[in-house]
């Protein structure tokens, strides 16, 4: 008969034989953004702006389809979940993450879902984080995002 416990940010599994520690980082990332400093932005740098910080499939689902203009609100949520995944992750004070090496998508019920470059999923798997689960927000002035990291494959 197998137990499993968990404590703080290890996992124990225990049977009559044996005793195996699997390390499991817990993280958790969390991000507000004011969405006019957003629109400010917008309108300031342009297109130079946005594609530094979106890629295209981001700023279609933007993409206000009736009057051709952008969503403000989406876009705040989507860099505020960037940042919260940066929370997340972490990188070393030296190392930098390419805006889009994180990118925020819709599922096909319409929850967030992160999906990580390659390269950078891997390393992070590697490391104990299986996947990231988002919650975004967001109402007239502000957007917000939580990231939380999920230290094992979820069946």
């Amino acid at each position: 008969m197998k137990r499993t416990f968990s404590r703080f940010s290890k996992t124990v599994v225990r049977s009559r034989s044996t005793q195996v520690v699997a390390s499991a980082k817990l993280a958790i990332g969390t991000d507000l953004v004011w969405i006019p400093g957003i629109e400010q932005s917008v309108q300031q740098f342009g297109q130079r702006f946005l594609r530094r910080l979106f890629t295209l499939r981001e700023l279609d689902y933007c993409h206000n389809k009736v009057n051709g203009a952008f969503r403000f609100d989406r876009l705040a949520a989507r860099f505020a979940a960037k940042e919260a995944v940066m929370k997340l992750l972490r990188p070393s004070k030296d190392e930098v993450l390419p805006w889009q090496s994180i990118e925020i998508v819709a599922d096909e019920n319409g929850a967030p879902v992160v999906l990580l470059a390659p390269e950078l999923r891997r390393r992070y798997q590697q490391s104990g984080i299986y996947q990231i689960v988002l919650s975004l927000s967001h109402d007239h002035e502000y957007a917000t995002a939580s990231a939380i990291a999920v230290p094992v494959a979820v069946i």
